[in-house]
Protein backbone atom coordinates (compact mmCIF):
# COMPACT_ATOMS: atom_id res chain seq x y z
CA UNK A 1 0.00 0.00 0.00
CA UNK A 2 2.82 2.39 0.85
CA UNK A 3 4.47 1.59 -2.44
CA UNK A 4 1.25 2.32 -4.35
CA UNK A 5 0.84 5.63 -2.50
CA UNK A 6 4.45 6.58 -3.34
CA UNK A 7 3.90 5.82 -7.04
CA UNK A 8 0.69 7.88 -7.07
CA UNK A 9 2.43 10.87 -5.42
CA UNK A 10 5.40 10.61 -7.77
CA UNK A 11 3.09 10.51 -10.79
CA UNK A 12 1.20 13.54 -9.52
CA UNK A 13 4.46 15.46 -9.03
CA UNK A 14 5.51 14.70 -12.60
CA UNK A 15 2.20 16.14 -13.83
CA UNK A 16 2.17 19.22 -11.58
CA UNK A 17 5.73 20.52 -12.12
CA UNK A 18 5.32 21.21 -15.87
CA UNK A 19 2.05 23.05 -15.16
CA UNK A 20 3.73 25.16 -12.50
CA UNK A 21 6.57 26.03 -14.86
CA UNK A 22 4.06 27.08 -17.52
CA UNK A 23 2.22 29.27 -14.99
CA UNK A 24 5.47 31.09 -14.20
CA UNK A 25 6.03 31.96 -17.86
CA UNK A 26 6.29 35.74 -18.20
CA UNK A 27 4.10 37.17 -20.94
CA UNK A 28 5.88 39.32 -23.51
CA UNK A 29 3.43 42.20 -23.00
CA UNK A 30 2.32 43.49 -19.63
CA UNK A 31 -1.27 44.45 -18.85
CA UNK A 32 -2.22 48.08 -19.53
CA UNK A 33 -2.64 50.43 -16.59
CA UNK A 34 -3.94 53.99 -16.32
CA UNK A 35 -2.00 56.34 -14.06
CA UNK A 36 -2.43 60.00 -13.21
CA UNK A 37 0.55 62.29 -13.61
CA UNK A 38 0.13 65.18 -11.16
CA UNK A 39 3.01 67.40 -12.31
CA UNK A 40 5.26 67.71 -15.37
CA UNK A 41 7.17 64.44 -15.83
CA UNK A 42 9.96 63.52 -18.23
CA UNK A 43 9.59 60.04 -19.77
CA UNK A 44 12.54 59.27 -22.01
CA UNK A 45 12.75 62.36 -24.23
CA UNK A 46 9.04 63.21 -23.88
CA UNK A 47 7.58 65.64 -21.35
CA UNK A 48 4.18 64.61 -19.99
CA UNK A 49 1.85 67.31 -18.74
CA UNK A 50 -0.44 66.60 -15.78
CA UNK A 51 -3.25 64.24 -16.73
CA UNK A 52 -4.13 60.57 -17.16
CA UNK A 53 -2.05 58.26 -19.35
CA UNK A 54 -1.99 54.54 -20.15
CA UNK A 55 1.22 52.58 -19.64
CA UNK A 56 2.14 49.15 -21.00
CA UNK A 57 5.41 47.29 -21.36
CA UNK A 58 5.64 45.61 -24.80
CA UNK A 59 8.23 43.57 -26.65
CA UNK A 60 9.08 44.22 -30.31
CA UNK A 61 11.77 42.22 -32.13
CA UNK A 62 13.26 41.03 -28.83
CA UNK A 63 13.50 44.53 -27.32
CA UNK A 64 11.27 45.71 -24.48
CA UNK A 65 9.70 49.18 -24.38
CA UNK A 66 7.43 51.12 -22.05
CA UNK A 67 4.65 52.52 -24.24
CA UNK A 68 2.82 55.64 -23.01
CA UNK A 69 -0.47 56.53 -24.67
CA UNK A 70 -3.04 59.24 -24.17
CA UNK A 71 -6.50 58.15 -23.06
CA UNK A 72 -7.64 58.43 -26.72
CA UNK A 73 -5.08 55.73 -27.65
CA UNK A 74 -2.50 57.96 -29.38
CA UNK A 75 1.06 56.84 -28.60
CA UNK A 76 3.03 59.60 -26.89
CA UNK A 77 6.28 57.90 -25.90
CA UNK A 78 8.19 54.65 -26.44
CA UNK A 79 11.11 54.18 -24.04
CA UNK A 80 13.44 51.15 -23.77
CA UNK A 81 13.06 49.34 -20.46
CA UNK A 82 14.08 46.19 -18.62
CA UNK A 83 12.08 43.99 -16.28
CA UNK A 84 13.38 43.66 -12.73
CA UNK A 85 12.00 40.89 -10.55
CA UNK A 86 10.33 41.99 -7.31
CA UNK A 87 10.00 40.05 -4.05
CA UNK A 88 6.21 40.41 -3.95
CA UNK A 89 3.34 40.96 -6.35
CA UNK A 90 2.45 44.59 -7.08
CA UNK A 91 -0.76 45.48 -5.21
CA UNK A 92 -1.39 48.84 -6.88
CA UNK A 93 0.00 50.27 -10.11
CA UNK A 94 2.34 53.23 -9.72
CA UNK A 95 5.40 54.88 -11.18
CA UNK A 96 8.68 55.88 -9.58
CA UNK A 97 10.51 59.08 -10.40
CA UNK A 98 13.62 61.01 -9.46
CA UNK A 99 14.48 64.68 -9.40
CA UNK A 100 17.29 65.55 -11.82
CA UNK A 101 19.97 68.17 -11.21
CA UNK A 102 18.19 70.56 -13.61
CA UNK A 103 15.08 70.42 -11.39
CA UNK A 104 12.99 68.27 -13.74
CA UNK A 105 11.29 65.12 -12.45
CA UNK A 106 11.99 62.04 -14.58
CA UNK A 107 10.27 58.64 -14.56
CA UNK A 108 12.56 55.80 -13.49
CA UNK A 109 10.18 52.81 -13.44
CA UNK A 110 6.58 51.63 -13.62
CA UNK A 111 4.99 48.87 -11.54
CA UNK A 112 1.78 47.31 -12.79
CA UNK A 113 -0.81 45.70 -10.50
CA UNK A 114 -0.66 41.92 -10.47
CA UNK A 115 2.89 41.61 -11.82
CA UNK A 116 6.03 40.42 -10.08
CA UNK A 117 8.28 42.84 -12.00
CA UNK A 118 9.13 46.53 -12.18
CA UNK A 119 9.67 48.03 -15.62
CA UNK A 120 12.85 50.12 -15.22
CA UNK A 121 13.44 52.71 -17.91
CA UNK A 122 16.84 52.76 -19.58
CA UNK A 123 18.74 55.99 -20.11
Amino acid sequence: MKRLMFIACASLAVLVFPLRAAAQHVHADSPKTTLTVTSTLVVGTTILQPGQYRFQCRTFDGRTFLIVTAINGKEIARVPCVKETLDAMVIESDYRSALREDGKRTMTSVRIKGELVAHRLLD
